[in-house]
């Protein structure tokens, strides 16, 4: 598993795999679909904050996005971890995390946070539970054209 940073020139895999994932962008920005300059502004605004957004490879092939941001306290924000839908169910996601988790604990990270969108059925808070998130507080989140209901969970490495 390798990680490369999504460029404005190289997101037609990033489209994809969002576009694949019809429920989470209906439930997460209020469309069923995202297009290059929905990508190309996210990029943009991300990279402004202090994001990255990247590539998860494995044997070469792209099937997931991980967009974060590591601050100088030891202190990580992982807003989006997206794996292409045909590769989900079969413990992908968790090996995803666990790569992640190790890369940024090499980095001195001390804390990862994580907004989870759960005013939806079938959401993905007992994933996170699982990998050993808890939730702190409730709060609203704003993406696109959509206002959704978040639990902010945080893991202590």
């Amino acid at each position: 598993m390798e990680q490369r940073t999504i460029e404005l020139t190289n997101m037609a895999d990033a489209i994809k795999i969002y576009n694949s994932n019809t429920n989470f962008l209906i439930h997460h920005i209020g469309e069923d679909h995202i297009d290059e300059s929905f990508l190309k502004n996210e990029l943009e605004e991300m990279q402004a904050h202090g994001f990255t957004s990247n590539y998860i490879l494995v044997d070469n092939e792209p099937i997931g996005i991980l967009d974060y941001m590591i601050n100088g306290e030891g202190y990580v924000y992982l807003s989006l971890m997206m794996i292409t839908k045909e590769k989900q169910k079969n413990g992908l996601g968790t090996a995803v995390y666990n790569f992640f988790e190790e890369m940024i604990r090499n980095s001195g990270a001390q804390i990862i946070r994580i907004d989870v969108v759960d005013d939806y059925e079938n959401n993905v808070l007992p994933f996170w539970k699982k990998l050993g998130f808890e939730a702190k507080r409730r709060d609203e989140l704003t993406w696109g054209n959509k206002k959704s209901s978040v639990s902010v969970m945080e893991k202590v490495l």
